[in-house]
């Protein structure tokens, strides 16, 4: 599709962000991460073409890449990614993990990796599942919205999740500040479900990503002297009940593939894989 003479990997223009989102909402599943970025940002010309980039016409791309917290590409076939990976060596990189298709993400490193270094930590396996099948577990009924004025025990709760998660703190840049509002703003659109005991969180999630029919579930977390109850599996199963309420009808997440507690507990509140990502944290 790309041969000799086929445009160059160009910012992504405003004129062409419509079509842009049509490519992505092809696949809202696996691409529901770049793609609920690219549904905020496209009636905004200066994050739009600074964070995404296309290979095509305006009125249809082939194929798109969005470099901006995160790197993915989406709906690339191998020529796609070849232009992809020669486009970011030639820029120093400035995303914090790569993400997408477990064989795109491998093909796009097979070039970046002698340009990039080594990465953090390569998480090549994250089963990617959807809410399929009926749980075999009652939802669990403690199981709510977290409410606006809550955020000061939601964020513990979420800055222990992103260390034990993502192996690193939140807090380190600039004292939690812009993660303590991301935390917020999930609280006030609804997005973070809890269950709380003596005032302290005890299993959160968050609707991390919305994008077409999509929802995409982040951050699920247990208090750790409360695991091996069966929190999880009952409260995932009422989170799915919760979310296609309130937000939209198909719900996902992903997952590492050795993390086999977490596994066990998806499949027992109604998740099967549809698919398989990869993400390289730096």
């Amino acid at each position: 599709m790309f041969g000799r003479g086929a445009p160059a990997v160009r910012p992504l223009r405003p004129a062409a962000a419509d079509a842009a989102l049509r490519l992505a909402l092809r696949d809202p599943l696996t691409h529901a991460l770049p793609g609920a970025r690219l549904a905020d940002v496209r009636r905004d010309p200066a994050f739009l073409s600074r964070e995404f980039s296309a290979l095509g016409p305006d009125g249809d791309p082939h194929a798109l890449l969005w470099n901006g917290a995160n790197t993915a590409p989406i709906e690339a076939d191998g020529a796609a990614l070849d232009r992809f990976a020669e486009h970011l060596t030639a820029h120093s990189r400035s995303t914090s993990s790569l993400v997408g298709p477990s064989r795109d993400v491998a093909r796009l490193w097979d070039v970046l990796a002698p340009v990039w270094g080594a990465a953090r930590d390569y998480r090549w396996s994250q089963p990617l599942l959807e809410a399929r099948a009926d749980p075999s577990v009652a939802p669990e009924a403690a199981l709510r919205p977290a409410r606006p004025g809550e955020e000061g025990i939601v964020f513990p709760a979420a800055v222990a999740m992103f260390r034990e998660e993502v192996g690193n703190d939140p807090t380190a840049y600039d004292g939690g500040r812009g993660y303590r509002r991301r935390v917020g703003e999930l609280i006030a659109q609804g997005r973070t479900y809890v269950i709380v005991e003596d005032g302290a969180v005890v299993f959160k999630a968050d609707v991390g990503a919305l994008f077409g029919d999509v929802a995409q579930l982040h951050g699920v977390w247990v208090r750790p002297g409360r695991r091996g109850e069966g929190i999880a599996r009952r409260a995932m199963a009422a989170v799915v009940e919760h979310v296609r309420r309130d937000h939209a009808p198909r719900v996902s997440l992903y997952v590492n593939d050795f993390n086999e507690p977490a596994r066990r507990a998806y499949a027992v509140s109604g998740f099967v894989q549809a698919g398989e990502l990869a993400t390289l944290l730096f």
